[in-house]
């Protein structure tokens, strides 16, 4: 199928939701299958973050489909989760892409050269993964408050300890990082590093997330 696509720029989006996922090979794994598919190297954009996230608190990704891809491109990813986690989020990108005349294949989708066709193909497959992870997360709630019931349940183990504190208070205030930089090198989610900084470094809600220090406020960005 691929062989059928005009030779054009193709460019891979690879990505993982933390640093644990990156020391394990899965980003090597998505460059891999890039590279399969004619991506040159140069081409592939890597980024540690939730797809969750708006595309602008995702840098990287954000400025591939703002400033890096033209018209005629082709912008693969290993997995429809790898740019979109709901279906909503996904028709925005498809548009988006649409909007520059940019071709996007998710490599786990079936694909077809006639560009409706592969719009239509993915944005129900788009809708099919998001109704079974809704139904995933159904079943979770279920399973809790049935252990809950049960005196089972003893909620998900933290990840916030002293060193990532540390590590956290070190970033912002000696390096004055934001939020999603700081979760972009911690390999945490953006809401783990608020909860730190509010709840263990002591800041506060004032407009913006702010720390009163004798006299004066610093800023979260």
């Amino acid at each position: 199928m691929f062989e059928q696509i005009s030779r054009t720029r193709r460019f891979g989006y690879a990505r993982v939701s933390s640093q644990t996922q990156e020391d394990n090979s899965s980003l090597e794994a998505q460059k891999e299958e890039f590279i399969q598919k004619g991506v040159p190297e140069q081409n592939i954009r890597i980024e540690v973050g939730s797809a969750a996230d708006k595309i602008q608190d995702r840098p990287i990704f954000y400025h591939l489909i703002n400033d890096e891809l033209k018209e005629n491109d082709l912008l693969l990813v290993t997995k429809i989760d790898r740019c979109s986690r709901n279906t909503l989020e996904f028709l925005k990108l498809q548009d988006r892409l649409h909007q520059k005349g940019v071709r996007f294949i998710s490599l786990d989708l079936p694909y077809s050269n006639d560009l409706a066709v592969n719009q239509l193909i993915s944005t129900n497959l788009a809708a099919i993964a998001t109704f079974e992870n809704e139904r995933r997360k159904d079943r979770q709630r279920q399973g809790i408050q049935a252990a809950k019931k049960n005196g089972k349940y003893f909620g998900r183990k933290t990840v916030i300890d002293k060193k990532l504190i540390s590590q956290v208070q070190d970033l912002k205030e000696n390096k004055n990082l934001s939020i999603t930089e700081i979760s972009k090198i911690t390999g945490r989610a953006r809401n783990t590093i608020y909860k730190i900084l509010k709840q263990e470094l002591n800041y506060i809600p004032y407009n913006r997330l702010v720390k009163a220090t004798k006299g004066e406020t610093n800023e979260i960005k």
